[in-house]
């Protein structure tokens, strides 16, 4: 199919492949803290994001790699294989060692998987409508991290941890078998060879995307320690649903989505960027001043808006600048800087935390700060560089 062609059907193929791949591995998230209760890692849980994400890190350089060379499809059905498998592992761990050995399993189909898709969504999309193009693919994965926290916590408290751990693997198998059906879009893809693993330092970050990425780690900081604490500040406030908050930051962040791809088309990248800094940063000022479930609407909601204006902006910022032949290492680099958010964001929101409330205000304010620092990074870029996007 032409790249002239508007949103193929495969692109469709690929939203609905993400959506489901998305709700596999985030439908465990919610009530992994309850497994390690269980089986005595009850003082180890600000590690089970960072276990995870540590891993996505390192697999970030390889699965640029492997995209351009061995394939987009390859490394998009090897995440979607090790989501199926690490879903399906949960059942049967008994010590925390094993818990934190197989989340960092798990951690390696985020690694893989999301570049794998966004390199393959970019190829087969007109450039003009690159912006768009990100933000649908990002409604898809905002709608299957949706039906992850809602239905996983739903279906833990109807069904119990082990029936949950079986759909999310469920889930996990499904998109595999979508992506298995995708058109590759390279051209003479390599066979799988060991010595691809063979990572060179030029090889690890494409520094043409090196602005974006900055931002990118700058703002996820903030959803680190979302992930992180999130659950503990719905019990402390009283919300029963611990995905509640989850659940109104994707709606919102699908519903802006609609329109932020499109005006990152037509105004600009660093912008939209910028604009969307400031709503998280106001998020995150609304969880540490005002511990009402006002004020937890309210940032759940700016924080939708946030991500729904940065995401998109950034992966098409991101393609703007990468080489044709280098897209996966440019997106690699990327999704290099947004784990190293998530890392440091959860484990020092986790650490300042300490299972006492009273840290909440400190672990927000410091999301909050840093989430604004784009404003300082970006405009003074833009005003250099006005005449591009």
């Amino acid at each position: 199919m032409s790249k002239k062609t508007v949103y193929p059907f495969r692109f469709w193929k690929l939203c609905a492949a993400c959506l489901l791949f998305f709700s596999s591995f985030t439908m465990v998230l919610p009530d992994l803290p309850i497994l390690l209760e269980q089986i005595g890692g009850n003082d180890y849980k600000w590690l089970i994001i960072p276990s995870f994400a540590i891993v996505a890190l390192i697999s970030r350089p390889f699965s640029g790699k492997f995209s351009d060379s061995v394939g987009r499809v390859f490394v998009m059905c090897l995440g979607a294989i090790i989501t199926t498998l690490a879903c399906f592992f949960y059942l049967f761990i008994p010590v925390a060692l094993l818990f934190f050995a197989n989340r960092a399993f798990h951690g390696i189909c985020a690694g893989f998987t999301p570049t794998g898709f966004t390199a393959y969504a970019d190829d087969i999309v007109p450039v003009e409508k690159r912006g768009e193009a990100m933000g649908i693919i990002g409604i898809c994965n905002n709608i299957g991290n949706a039906i992850g926290w809602v239905i996983g916590s739903k279906c833990t408290s109807e069904f119990g941890l082990d029936a949950m751990f079986v759909v999310a693997s469920i889930l996990g198998l499904i998109s595999l078998l979508i992506f298995l059906t995708l058109e590759e879009t390279i051209k003479n893809p390599l066979k799988f060879s060991w010595t691809i693993f063979k990572i060179k330092q030029s090889e690890l970050l494409e520094l043409r995307v090196i602005i974006p990425s900055v931002v990118l780690l700058l703002t996820v900081f903030s959803s680190g320690a979302v992930l992180a604490l999130i659950a503990d500040y719905s019990k402390f406030i009283g919300v029963k649903n611990k995905g509640t908050y989850m659940a109104i930051y994707i709606l919102s962040s699908v519903f802006i989505r609609f329109m932020a791809g499109r005006w990152s088309d037509r105004y600009g990248r660093r912008i939209i960027s910028v604009i969307g800094s400031i709503f998280i940063s106001i998020s995150m000022l609304a969880l540490a001043t005002s511990f009402t479930f006002e004020a937890y609407i309210f940032s759940s909601v700016f924080f939708g808006i946030g991500f729904g204006l940065v995401s998109p902006s950034l992966f098409a910022w991101a393609a703007d600048l990468a080489l044709p032949n280098l897209k996966g290492k440019a997106f690699g680099t990327l999704f290099i800087f947004l784990e190293l958010g998530i890392i440091m964001g959860s484990a020092s929101a986790g650490l300042i935390y300490n299972n006492n409330p009273d840290n909440f205000f400190t672990a927000f304010v410091i999301s909050a700060i840093l989430s604004a620092l784009p404003l300082i990074l970006i405009v003074p870029f833009y005003s250099k560089h006005k005449h591009s996007r």
